[in-house]
């Protein structure tokens, strides 16, 4: 309506000035005929101009509306929306009649929605008893960083020490490599794109732009160690500054700040649920946050549920804080969390609700970084078989 009126009350307007130019010059050229004219051409000349009154353009109507709001907001949203529901009666456990069964345990986690999972229905899956090696190779130092394997079975390698980050193929064979004038502290990818983001020296945030070229897109305040680009476009950066005051923040790709967290420690690993869109971080090496898009605080973790094997003995006995010491985090595709823990030397798998699952895999030597590749397949650094340090590729759900 107000793209119709403005175009109503241009024309009127047109109209009206293409009207007063006529009137201006017909009245010019009656003061001339009144000086030098004849009687008759005195005439003429006003019957001409009263000859435009009937032609005065109206003025157009404008039409007008009236909003109420509707009272019954709700269910309508309910209507619109609509229900979704899910058959699971293949994915239920069978019985075997020899007493043994040949399946797995179903894993039913509690579905909270503190943290955005559903409220209603039970995500269900099967984990392997130990998760099978896709893939093991060496690969040379020991401090890898960060670990973002891409969709095509590749990954990015960052090591917080060097200014160069590598793209290398499932044997490890380094096939493009991206240099920077600082050190680069954290790499992400966009999971729209594909991009490479990192944070690096100079409080710098950048992105590939073109193959093996970075471009700077802002720059942050404090020093950044940790970044997350998420599905909406969003950039999770995790700071310090010499005061000690640790943050996370969320910024636009442009550098606008959207919203911001103080937490008790540098902050080493930033990722998001894909199913929720929940933020995970990991502080100082001793706990687990999980936030929502706008920093909420949602689910605090510092190994609840976890065992952990008794000195010497045959038993579990649950994990106590002091000796869960977790280096990265990353969400996998049912909205769960891996978790390296540097302490134990295991992987531990929880609940987006913080509910402990399963210990994954426990490494005899050191156990580094992780990342999450499309299908559940996971990139452990970590001490291998041979004693040298390299990657395995791991899954632990069943097909």
């Amino acid at each position: 309506m107000e793209v119709a009126a403005m175009d109503l009350i241009q024309t009127h307007i047109t109209d009206l000035e293409s009207r007063l130019k006529t009137l201006r010059e017909l009245s010019s050229e009656y003061k001339q005929t009144l000086h030098t004219g004849t009687s008759v051409l005195v005439y003429d000349s006003v019957s001409e101009i009263r000859e435009m009154d009937p032609d005065i353009p109206p003025t157009p109507n404008i039409d007008m509306a009236e909003f109420t709001p509707g009272m019954d907001r709700l269910s309508h949203l309910k209507q619109a929306i609509g229900n979704l529901k899910l058959t699971t009666d293949h994915l239920q456990v069978g019985s075997a009649t020899s007493g043994h069964s040949d399946q797995r345990p179903v894993v039913r986690p509690n579905q909270s929605t503190e943290v955005g999972q559903a409220s209603t229905g039970e995500v269900r899956y099967k984990l392997r008893d130990r998760p099978t090696v896709m893939s093991q190779f060496p690969y040379p130092g020991k401090y890898i960083t960060s670990i973002c394997p891409t969709s095509d079975g590749r990954a990015w390698l960052c090591n917080c020490n060097s200014k160069a980050v590598n793209l290398i193929n499932n044997q490890g064979q380094v096939i493009q490599a991206i240099r920077h004038s600082g050190n680069i502290w954290d790499i992400s990818l966009d999971p729209t794109t594909g991009r490479l983001w990192f944070c690096c020296y100079g409080n710098t945030i950048c992105e590939e732009s073109t193959p093996s070229t970075p471009v700077s897109r802002f720059t942050t305040e404090d020093v950044p160690f940790s970044l997350c680009v998420t599905r909406e476009g969003r950039v999770v950066v995790g700071t310090w500054d010499y005061r000690k005051v640790y943050k996370v923040w969320v910024y636009t790709v442009d550098g606008q700040v959207l919203h911001t967290a103080i937490v008790e420690g540098v902050v080493l690993s930033i990722t998001q649920c894909g199913v929720t869109g929940n933020i995970a971080v990991v502080v100082d090496c001793k706990r687990i946050i999980v936030y929502n898009s706008t920093l909420q605080l949602l689910v605090h973790y510092q190994g609840e549920g976890s065992q952990a094997q008794g000195e010497g003995i045959q038993v579990q006995v649950s994990v106590t804080p002091d000796k869960f010491g977790p280096g990265t985090v990353v969400y996998d595709s049912k909205g769960n969390i891996v978790i390296a823990d540097q302490i134990r030397k295991t992987i531990e798998l929880i609940s987006g609700a913080g509910k402990y699952i399963k210990t994954l895999h426990t490494n005899k030597g050191y156990q580094g970084v992780v990342g999450i590749q499309k299908g559940d397949v996971l990139w452990s650094n970590l001490v291998l078989d041979t004693g040298g340090y390299g990657l395995k590729l791991l899954k632990y759900y069943r097909d």
